[in-house]
């Protein structure tokens, strides 16, 4: 009975500990990329307080987030974040064909969007069997909005490619079928050769993160295409499948084409406000410190922390997607960062 409390009280000083993280880099604000706060506006506000909770216990600035909803609401959603959250245009359903069209996107960049969100993952969780549709970006079909997108500057914000496909027994749940997964890969890398100009950043690091050899293709698409990007939304639990020294090395020599993200959906309820610190401190632990973390923003595979260089922080947290967000530079100073 008396080991039984002991070990218990251990592992409760533990968790204390764990959910009590305090960044060693207070100065550098970090922006969440790629996130589903719709427009659900007490939603908005439990941001607010998570925000607060975490600059001032975890010393942590979630200065600002990419909402790749909720477009019908733009200038409500900014003003309730107090200038905190902005808006992406979004498709959820491209396979069926793209919603927006050409002359939106110049329009819609005027509107203070920041990107067009386009959900291009597998058509089999779209379109029921036999019914048709796109299978793949490359379709001939998106080119007048994709090069409409090129000339107007409009980013294609998270876009999403394929789904999470694991190494030779270990697929996941997701792409089991490795052929198929391929397929909307090199979908993706054909809209690249056609639109050199195209600015993409690809939601999950374009689901090139599960496998070493992956993580080799990623190195490939970033050098050969200068304006492609990803983003780290959802991909922390995925961390354990490859080599730790090939994950760090690839986020060092890459970090000036990596946004942060994680994926996170509306905070419903003030209840659930602890629980979501502990998700963003995961990811921060992993990228910031060497420590073993038990899990990432989701899943709790453990993973052992990547210890990147602050350099190499700054430019993954925030300085990437100031330079790739239309209109961020000056959201980011009206909040009063980086103003002499």
């Amino acid at each position: 009975m008396k080991i039984k409390l002991i070990f218990s009280c251990l592992i409760m000083f533990s968790m204390v500990g764990y959910s009590q993280f305090v960044t060693q880099y207070p100065d550098i604000p970090r922006i969440d990329v790629h996130t589903h706060t719709n427009n659900n506006y007490q939603g908005i506000r439990n941001y607010l307080a998570l925000r607060k909770a975490m600059l001032s216990d975890n010393k942590i600035d979630l200065a600002m987030l990419i909402n790749l909803n909720g477009e019908q609401a733009i200038d409500t959603i900014l003003e309730v974040s107090q200038g905190r959250i902005t808006t992406c245009i979004n498709d959820y359903e491209p396979q069926r064909g793209l919603a927006h069209k050409p002359e939106e996107m110049s329009s819609s960049l005027g509107k203070g969007y920041v990107g067009y969100k386009i959900w291009h993952g597998p058509s089999s969780r779209v379109l029921k069997e036999g019914e048709g549709g796109i299978k793949y970006f490359d379709n001939p079909a998106h080119e007048p909005v994709l090069t409409a997108m090129e000339k107007a500057g409009m980013p294609g914000a998270s876009i999403h490619i394929a789904d999470p496909n694991g190494p030779f027994g270990n697929r996941g749940k997701w792409a089991t079928d490795p052929v198929e997964y391929w397929r909307q890969v090199i979908g993706l890398e054909r809209v690249l050769q056609r639109h050199p100009g195209l600015v993409i950043i690809a939601a999950h690091c374009a689901w090139l993160i599960c496998q070493d050899a992956q993580i080799d293709f990623l190195r490939y698409m970033l050098s050969a295409y200068p304006n492609f990007y990803v983003d780290l939304a959802a991909t922390f639990q995925y961390f354990y499948l490859v080599d730790h020294a090939n994950l760090r090395d690839f986020l060092i020599e890459y970090s000036d084409r990596i946004v942060y993200g994680t994926d996170i959906g509306s905070i419903r309820r003030q209840e659930e406000i602890p629980a979501y610190i502990e998700r963003y401190s995961r990811t921060f632990r992993i990228l910031e410190t060497d420590q073993m973390v038990e899990g990432g923003f989701f899943g709790m595979n453990p993973v052992k922390g990547l210890n990147l260089p602050k350099d190499v922080l700054e430019r993954i947290y925030y300085k990437n997607a100031m330079k790739l967000y239309p209109g961020l530079v000056d959201k980011m100073n009206k909040l009063g960062y980086f103003q002499d």
